[in-house]
Formats: structure tokens, C-alpha cells, sequence
């Protein structure tokens, strides 16, 4: 028997709808086309370029045909593909949308496990800095719109800190792990340890075993003998990496046991590189300040932050209380470049009510000729419904 509709639950869905309705119009009134993806998903696509964190909390299931699909657990890629089908990855396109997504939650955490995001998606914008600027400001307004008036601005930039590593004088396998690894902050720190303190005499101990058989192959030969371990162990993936992950995983250690260590000077460069929380107005002086007594240079990147800056000022954003966090990189793979996250008092742990950047290798990852540059956002109703029963308090 279906259930009853309540006076009260009445009341509430239409809040709810006339909340999301409010926030998609202040994306249609910036030129945004209203879109719907499939809720049905290749499972691969997010296995692939989702964090883990997402990863473990698919919903996946076989389809009668043998293919492997999933729930979307967000709107982002769903777009994404939606507008390669429909542009094939080429020419500017501007989509929005309010719909469910569902990601698995444990029994008695209670979060849901199905909930509604509104947001947009912005692809093929030449000024990024502009685009920036603009996706920040309508999530501003969409959440204003939602009813919601307190909350604070966090902002990070993936950019700045590639800038760096690609700046430093430091091995070209590392320069890339570190950028692969800078969203997943506990294995980051980790590793900045493990290549820091690789000394001969802990390589010599532990060069032993099947990562000095593995350091001893070329990458063909020793991909292979990792993959042969595993299946012969009956080793299944976890927390959704693939064996191929997990082979790339052992190659790296055995490459560390081979390497020479990461100086003091650059590992404390890049852990207080990473540690700065500033007010927006003072981190370009901050980081020229670092750089230069490191005596390297990343202006480039430095300069596009202070004009992403004023053009989210130019668009009417207040950043009295925001916070600029070098070490802000969200939990997503895919992400690029500059990052925000808008937070309230009860909007959940993290008081996370909205959150998005740029992602301009996710297009051609899934299939586009060539990088199309984009910029999302998404709002999260609940989380948002949450931060106003708190009457919406600053988080911090």
C-alpha cells in the first residue's frame, strides 16, 4: 500500500521542489539548458575516475545483458557524457539540473542514500579564470536562492600546486605521483614521507623479496609478474582499484627502493607549501614570498589566481570570510584546477553544502578528440535543508 500523503508531506515536497526550482532558475537565467541524464550508468566510467571514496559506495549491478552498471552517484559525468553525445566534445555548451543521485550509505549513519543535487556544468569556455569566477557566483546565488544566507567560501587551486612540483628539481615519475596523489591527503603525506626518508641504509634492508625481483624487470616483465602473483593468490581488488592499480602500486615501491631520497629542504617546501590557509587578499604575496626563498618561480599560475580573484569580486561575491587552502583538493580524481566548497553550520560532518571546480581532463578521458576545458557545481538539497533548520551559522 502506498503511503498516505499527508497534509505535512505534501507541504514538504512542495518546499523541496519550490527550493531546487529556485536554485535551477538562477542557472536558466545565466543561459543554462535544463537536462536530465540517465540514471542508469556504465559502472567503469566512475570505477575509473571517481575517488575512492565513491568507488566503495556504488551502487553496481549486472544487467541481463552481462554489462556492468551502476546508480549515478553524482551529476558531473553523467553531463559530461550527455554532452559529448550531444556536441561530441566540441563547441561551448552550458547544462544544468536537479535530479537524484544515490550513493550507499551504512545502516543507521544516517545520511541518505538517495538525494538531490542541483547544479551546472560549463564546457569549452576560452577565459577559465572568467568561467572560474562565474561558476563560483551562481553557486552563490543558487544557494541564496535556496534560501540559505550564511556560509563560508573555501577555495583551492590543483594548478598552483602542479606548478610547484613541476618547478622542483626532483625526478620525473615523482613529479607525476604526486600530482595523481595530492586528493587523497593521508596516502599523500604518506608518500612525501616514504620518498624523503629513502636513505641508502633503508634501501639496502629492504631490498628484498618481490620488490628488488620487481626493481631487477623492465615495466612490461614486472606488470606482468605482479598481475600472475595476484591472480594465482586469488588477490581481488579493493576499495575499487583494479589489478592493474594495484600493480602500478607495487612498480612505484620497488622504483622507490631504487631512487635517491627526496631532499629535507624540498620535502619541508612542499608540506609548508601545502599547510597555507590564508584570506584571498593574502595568498599571492605568501606564495611569491615561499617560492622565491625556494628559488624557484610559478608566476604564471600566481598571476591567473589574483584575476580569478577580482572576477569573483567584479561578480558581486563577498570573500570578507572566505579562505584560500593551497592543500584544498576535494576528494574527486578529476579535478584540474581551482576548487570551492560553500559551507554551513548542520549541513552534515564537513557542513559541505555545495562544492565544485574545474575538471578539464575529464572530457577527453571519457572520449573527446581533444582537452575541453569545463567548470561545474553542485548543490546538495538535503544538505542544504539541513543547514537551514541550523538557521544556516557559519561553519567556521
Amino acid at each position: 500500500m502506498a503511503p498516505s500523503k499527508t497534509p505535512a508531506r505534501e507541504e514538504g515536497r512542495n518546499t523541496r521542489e519550490a527550493r531546487t526550482g529556485a536554485m535551477r532558475a538562477v542557472f536558466e537565467r545565466a543561459g543554462f539548458t535544463d537536462v536530465e541524464p540517465p540514471l542508469l550508468q556504465p559502472a567503469n566510467v566512475f570505477l575509473d575516475r571517481s575517488g575512492e571514496d565513491i568507488r566503495r559506495r556504488l551502487y553496481v549491478f549486472t544487467d541481463p545483458g552481462g554489462q556492468e552498471i551502476c546508480l549515478r552517484p553524482d551529476l558531473t559525468i553523467p553531463t559530461c557524457r550527455l554532452y559529448l553525445e550531444e556536441n561530441g566534445g566540441a563547441g561551448q555548451a552550458r547544462f544544468c539540473y536537479s535530479a537524484a543521485a544515490f550513493r550507499f550509505e551504512p545502516q543507521g549513519s544516517g545520511k541518505p542514500t538517495e538525494f538531490v543535487q542541483t547544479g551546472a556544468e560549463f564546457f569549452g569556455a576560452k577565459d577559465a579564470d572568467a568561467a572560474d569566477a562565474e561558476m563560483l557566483a551562481l553557486a552563490v546565488d543558487a544557494v541564496r536562492a535556496g534560501g540559505l544566507e550564511k556560509f563560508d567560501i573555501e577555495m583551492g587551486d590543483l594548478a598552483l600546486f602542479d606548478a610547484l612540483v613541476d618547478a622542483l628539481d626532483i625526478p620525473g615519475g615523482w613529479r607525476t605521483r604526486l600530482k595523481r596523489h595530492f586528493w587523497r591527503p593521508a596516502y599523500f603525506k604518506e608518500l612525501v614521507a616514504r620518498l624523503a626518508t629513502n636513505g641508502a641504509t633503508e634501501r639496502a634492508s629492504e631490498r628484498t623479496g618481490l620488490l628488488a625481483a620487481l626493481d631487477a624487470l623492465d615495466e612490461k616483465n614486472a606488470r606482468s609478474v605482479i598481475e600472475d602473483v595476484l591472480d594465482l593468490a586469488k588477490i581481488a581488488p579493493v576499495g575499487g582499484r583494479s589489478v592493474a592499480e594495484i600493480a602500478e602500486r607495487f612498480l612505484e615501491r620497488a622504483a622507490d627502493q631504487s631512487a635517491a631520497p627526496l631532499s629535507k629542504e624540498t620535502a619541508k617546501l612542499i608540506d609548508t607549501f601545502l599547510a597555507l590557509s590564508l584570506k584571498p587578499q593574502d595568498v599571492a604575496k605568501r606564495i611569491r614570498d615561499l617560492t622565491k626563498a625556494a628559488g624557484i618561480k610559478i608566476e604564471k599560475q600566481i598571476g591567473a589566481l589574483e584575476r580569478r580573484f577580482e572576477l569573483i569580486e567584479k561578480k558581486g561575491v563577498d570573500l570578507s570570510r572566505a579562505r584560500f587552502e593551497t592543500g584544498f583538493g576535494r576528494t574527486l580524481e578529476y579535478y584540474t584546477g581551482f576548487v570551492f566548497e560553500l559551507r554551513a553550520k548542520g549541513a552534515g560532518a564537513d557542513g559541505v553544502v555545495a562544492g565544485g571546480g574545474r575538471y578539464d581532463g575529464l572530457l577527453q578521458s571519457l572520449g573527446a578528440p581533444t582537452r575541453v576545458p569545463a567548470v561545474g557545481c553542485a548543490i546538495t538539497l538535503e544538505r542544504l535543508t539541513a543547514a537551514l533548520a541550523s538557521k544556516g551559522s557559519p561553519s567556521k
